[in-house]
């Protein structure tokens, strides 16, 4: 599934521009000292092209390590969100962190519900037809919280399991640096600071000769979701939707829905 922005009153359809979002460094595993690029991207089935976003829809970017946090914002050049360099001077487990601002979306009811379908939120598609909206296009809010582990040297330490306070919050229940292929990795999701209970979790995974894994379980109770852990690179993510507030508004009028999605990104080996 993937979603284009409306720039009048056009009603979109699944389109050209990427369905996941995440924070991609050139390096998962680097020595201390050294100097990695970090980029946010944008595409499908884990694999993606740079995103074009303007650097004034970012709420936070952030560097987090044992020795504190740092703004990346600063650091970006131009009007978008461009590559940034970052050093990584100290040892340990380094969190990067990104969240936007709400972007309005209009969507085909048939386009919507694919996408309802697509990312398990069964509970949105029973409520538009309790509404009997089920045949009309979607107003939604959408707003992205990504995150990326990248470990320095040989010594991992706590900075994995930090709430950054986002709204959608992925914290793994164990460093994934200490943690080896084959092994079950469990993670837990956090909405507003609360276990998200139901929520469809994909695990991605892409491997040295570049082939790409999916799997899919949904969080318990207790907003926790585990998976088999794969060599290369990885990716966590999840979709959320909530009703709008009364008082969104956009310049298109008000909103239906606010979603949020949420990714993690990290190294196995």
């Amino acid at each position: 599934m993937k979603k284009v922005l409306i720039a009048s009153s056009l009603l979109i359809s699944l389109g050209a521009l990427g369905h996941e979002f995440w924070l991609q460094p050139s390096r998962f595993f680097v020595r201390p000292g050294d100097e990695i690029s970090l980029q946010v991207l944008v595409g499908e089935h884990f694999s993606g092209e740079r995103s074009e976003g303007k650097k004034n829809r970012i709420i936070s970017y952030r560097h987090h390590a044992a020795t504190g946090t740092a703004d990346i914002t600063p650091t970006l050049t131009g009007d978008t969100y461009s590559d940034v360099l970052v050093s990584l001077n100290t040892e340990g487990t380094h969190l990067f962190t990104f969240m936007n601002t709400p972007k309005f979306l209009s969507m085909k009811a048939d386009s919507f519900l694919l996408y309802l379908q697509e990312d398990g939120l069964d509970n949105i598609i029973t409520a538009r037809q309790q509404q009997g909206e089920s045949n009309k296009p979607s107003r939604e809010l959408y707003q992205r919280c990504a995150k990326s582990l990248v470990q320095v040297g040989d010594t991992p330490d706590r900075t994995f399991s930090k709430n950054t306070g986002m709204t959608l919050e992925i914290i793994p229940a164990k460093n994934p640096y200490t943690q080896r292929f084959g092994q079950t990795a469990e993670f837990k999701i956090l909405f507003m600071d609360k276990p998200l209970e139901g929520a469809l979790v994909r695990y991605w995974n892409r491997n040295a000769t570049n082939q790409t894994l999916e799997e899919k379980q949904r969080t318990n109770a207790l907003g926790d979701v585990s998976f088999r852990l794969r060599p290369g690179r990885n990716m966590v993510s999840v979709v959320h939707m909530v009703p709008a507030k009364d008082t969104t508004q956009t310049r298109y009028g008000s909103a239906d829905w606010h979603s949020y999605w949420g990714s993690l990104t990290f190294g196995s080996r």
